[in-house]
C-alpha cells in the first residue's frame, strides 16, 4: 500500500488480485495483506492485536476505517 491509496482502493486492488491466485489460502491472503499496510495505518495495529487472521475478520475491522477515510475525504472537498 503506497501512502497515497485509499485503504478501499488497496483492499479492492488486493481482492481482484487474491482472485487470480488458484486455490488461494486464506491464512495466508490476510496476512499478505496485512504485511502490504503501511506500519504507521491504525489499521494494521488494530489487525496486529486482534490477530485477525480470516477475511470476513478482515473486512469488518477495515470498515470503520474505510468510513473514516471516506468522511475525512468529503470533509476537505
Amino acid at each position: 500500500m503506497r501512502p497515497s491509496d485509499s485503504l478501499k482502493s488497496y483492499i479492492d486492488y488486493f481482492q481482484n488480485q487474491i482472485a487470480k491466485v488458484p486455490n488461494c489460502d486464506e491464512d495466508a491472503s490476510v496476512l499478505v495483506f496485512i504485511n502490504g499496510l503501511q506500519v504507521s495505518h491504525l489499521l494494521y495495529k488494530q489487525l496486529l492485536k486482534h490477530d485477525v487472521t480470516r477475511m470476513g475478520e478482515f473486512l469488518s475491522h477495515a470498515q470503520p476505517y474505510i468510513q473514516l477515510e471516506e468522511a475525512m475525504k468529503s470533509s476537505v472537498n
